[in-house]
């Protein structure tokens, strides 16, 4: 009985740490056009087709811990690498983002 107790426990420990970090290495990508440029956000419209239009017609992007690849002006295309998480808010909110490049 011991033993299927320790068992399950290292059974539930392992899946514990598979959980994090399969969740730690979720990455979506979206296009979109810059509407606003500010000192910690981009406002973005996503691009027609994209998921994340169907949370929202516009989304915050934080750029306070990422490095954008030039410098972006409104009206541009870019491209946004994030964790997968919208905050459902107006306009709505991509806090963890880990990459943003200029398209065109």
């Amino acid at each position: 009985m011991k033993n299927a107790f320790y068992l399950f426990t290292v059974l539930v420990i392992l899946f514990s740490f598979t959980a994090c970090s399969s969740k730690a290495n979720n990455r979506a990508t979206f296009q979109a056009t810059i509407l606003e440029i500010h000192d910690n956000y981009y406002l973005v419209e996503p691009v027609e087709g994209s998921t994340e239009l169907n949370s929202a017609d516009q989304i915050t992007i934080s750029i306070t811990s990422v490095n954008v690849s030039s410098k972006p002006n409104v009206g541009e295309l870019l491209e946004i690498v994030y964790d997968g998480v919208i905050a459902e808010s107006y306009p709505a909110q991509i806090m963890n983002v880990y990459s943003i490049r200029v398209i065109k």
